[in-house]
């Protein structure tokens, strides 16, 4: 009889001061991904015992708004205890100072809680395979903010506009580096040639840019080491 290796859980904690809010997190995630463990928490302080205690978790969900911290604060939290976690931002919150703000951080996709219910099942599916995730709306704004400092189009060889496409398409490094039959160090290599080209220093701000010189532009997915 053939060994059948378990397939592994996949560990989420939601950090939400709404408790219909995590509720409704729990329920959509466990309900759409049978293997995902979901918990919750609704103050900064629940979140540290979790880190202090050791627990580190596949994903983490944050709100950026709670009642004893800062979720901003929370994020670099989060990567002292658990530096290889995924992070994504489930947040309400689209003004331009926070989309800047984020653009700059160690984050794996931002959501904003006023898309369909489908975007934040959509996201984790993303981050879970390798992926990052950014919804238009994040998008758009960081995509706006990038073309006002554009001075020239940069030229890209075709190698590196493959990258970038497959970057932009949600592909990870291994599922690009297999289409182009190269290995994914190579790829990696042309990603960081890409990020010095187009001035940025993420793949939110590398995503956002790129909408500029790929016609068609293409959607708000990302790629991750």
């Amino acid at each position: 009889m053939k060994n059948v290796t378990p397939h592994k859980t996949y560990s989420v904690l939601a950090l939400d001061d709404h408790p219909v809010v995590l509720e409704g997190l729990k329920h959509l995630l466990t309900a759409l991904h049978g293997d995902i463990a979901c918990e919750g928490v609704t103050t900064s302080a629940a979140l540290h015992r979790q880190l202090e205690e050791g627990r580190c978790f596949d994903l983490f969900i944050l709100d950026l708004e709670l009642p004893d911290g800062d979720g901003f604060a929370e994020i670099a939290t989060i990567r002292r205890h658990c530096p290889h976690a995924a992070i994504l931002i489930y947040t309400m919150h689209e003004e331009p100072w926070v989309v800047a703000r984020l653009a700059q951080l160690d984050i794996q996709g931002i959501v904003s809680k006023g898309s369909p219910v489908g975007t934040l099942a959509e996201a984790v599916a993303t981050i879970r395979n390798g992926g990052t995730f950014y919804n238009e709306t994040f998008l758009k704004q960081m995509q706006e903010k990038l073309t006002a400092a554009t001075i020239e189009t940069p030229e890209f060889s075709t190698r590196e506009r493959e990258v970038l496409q497959g970057i932009c398409q949600g592909l990870t490094t291994k599922q690009i580096a297999d289409s182009m039959y190269r290995s994914t160090n190579t790829v990696g290599t042309y990603r960081r040639r890409l990020m010095s080209k187009l001035g940025v220093h993420n793949v939110a701000q590398l995503i956002a840019k790129a909408q500029q010189f790929l016609q068609p532009p293409l959607g708000g997915k990302g790629l991750s080491d």
